[in-house]
């Protein structure tokens, strides 16, 4: 049941949205750097995902379960962003920095560096 998390981790990074697979990379450290970035790429994805989701929740399928997961909802919106939007590009990159809310809590706190 734990696991799941990462399959699904895993299963963005490499079929649908970041296409780790199609690099071809066998050098370890270059590996590891493009790792850590599609990581980061996967969280700022997910991060917009929950923001855009409050907004304008995500349609149920009849089974009930959401339409697009939230990384996908998420990717849709920042990609659009960094192709035509220069303003709301700025807005996506002060949610990077912004953390996830804690469960139960409804606000969210700003990133101190």
């Amino acid at each position: 049941r734990l696991r799941w998390s990462i399959e699904c981790t895993f299963s963005a990074m490499k079929t649908r949205g970041l296409n780790l697979e199609q690099t071809h990379m066998t050098q370890a450290d270059r590996l590891s750097r493009l790792f850590g970035l599609l990581s980061l790429a996967l969280a700022w994805m997910v991060r917009i995902g929950e923001w855009r989701a409050e907004h304008h929740p995500i349609p149920r399928k009849k089974h009930g379960r959401p339409a697009w997961s939230r990384a996908t909802y998420g990717r849709e919106l920042l990609c659009t962003a960094l192709r035509w939007g220069k303003t709301t590009f700025y807005t996506h990159l002060e949610l990077l920095k912004s953390p996830f809310s804690a469960p139960g809590r409804q606000k969210d706190q700003p990133v101190r560096y």
